[in-house]
């Protein structure tokens, strides 16, 4: 499998380089940045035969198989859909497209061109999430009635950055709480049928930019079923490894999951600082691996991944409908 990487910046270096290298029957042909010296320095680290500026340039490369799009939230459809009209296979960093309305163009895209569309939601891939999803699919805590889930950062970018900028990254709510929805719809087996939301504005960046920074998701489930999802680029900088908690209460009996039990070290003197286990927080590295080798495997075969672009499409919609209710004030039906 031979594979272009589209962006080689941040998670890139921190995730998807390394997911590809693990993989024995792939090979990283090409990276492609718009900022000529990263696609060149990624080029070299990853030993590729080339590395692009231009996309439309990375495309006429008959040798690429896949591209792997790391790119901005709001470059998301554009290249996807692109990449698909050339004949190649898509997979993308979650959220699938700033839009529904996008994300619906990437989903005809993929079915005229027959090729395949793979969304990145990586928390279905950590093994933490996969035992907790298996005990609650084997009956250990009977049916599960509520499901509350916290992830918490510091958003360590410059006030300057696209993640500040709502109409290019969504804020907090699509960024993270995208994760939390299709975590919660996961665990439940089920999409929710109503969906409240209220946002905040708490860091300098935030109210200056307009962007929420802080939100907090209520979801109803016809069947009966709620969750609570709280996500946040506002959390304390030297906490931010206190990164995301999980409780889950069902009919005969309850699980727990934190980040902060889970840290095995602490740093105590004028502040307390417990190091992070993982550059990505809330993922392994592991679980990119898994991720990419699973899509990988179902390129080869044609077979429907773990997590569908249905699955990622199902939760973006939930997301806009949570982004409305800010905006109104009030319940929104999905």
């Amino acid at each position: 499998m031979r594979v272009a990487i589209v962006g080689n910046g941040n998670i890139y270096n921190l995730a998807h380089v390394y997911a590809w290298q693990s993989l024995k029957d792939a090979e990283i042909q090409a990276t492609c940045d718009i900022i000529p010296e990263r696609a060149e320095k990624a080029c070299r680290g990853a030993a590729a035969k080339h590395y692009y500026t231009n996309m439309d340039d990375l495309l006429s490369n008959a040798d690429i198989d896949v591209i792997d799009l790391c790119v901005p939230t709001y470059e998301h459809a554009r290249l996807s859909i692109a990449a698909l009209k050339a004949g190649k296979h898509v997979i993308c960093e979650k959220p699938m497209a700033r839009s529904v309305e996008s994300a619906a163009e990437m989903l005809k895209a993929a079915e005229k061109s027959g090729k395949g569309l793979y969304i990145g939601h990586t928390r279905r891939f950590d093994q933490r999430w996969k035992r907790i999803k298996e005990g609650i699919d084997s009956g250990r805590i009977g049916m599960p009635l509520y499901i509350r889930r916290c992830e918490r950062s510091w958003l360590p970018f410059p006030s300057n950055s696209w993640y500040w900028d709502f109409a290019k990254s969504g804020g907090v709510l699509l960024d993270i709480g995208i994760h939390c929805v299709d975590l919660v719809n996961w665990f439940f087996g089920s999409k929710p049928s109503e969906v409240f939301a209220c946002g905040k504005m708490i860091r300098d960046e935030a109210q200056a930019k307009g962007v929420h920074d802080l939100a907090t998701v209520m979801l109803r489930y016809e069947d009966g079923k709620t969750a609570f999802i709280d996500v946040s680029w506002a959390f304390p900088k030297t906490s931010a490894p206190f990164y995301s908690s999980l409780d889950i209460i069902g009919t005969g009996g309850r699980i727990e999951y934190s980040d902060k039990n889970a840290n095995p070290m602490v740093f105590a003197g004028d502040r307390i600082e417990f190091p992070r286990y993982s550059p990505l927080l809330s993922a392994s590295l592991e679980a990119f691996s898994d991720e990419i080798r699973e899509f990988v495997a179902c390129v080869d075969s044609g077979r429907e991944p773990a997590v569908t672009a249905h699955d990622a499409y199902d939760a973006l919609k939930i997301i806009s409908a949570a982004e409305e209710s800010v905006k109104k004030g009030e319940v929104i039906r999905c």
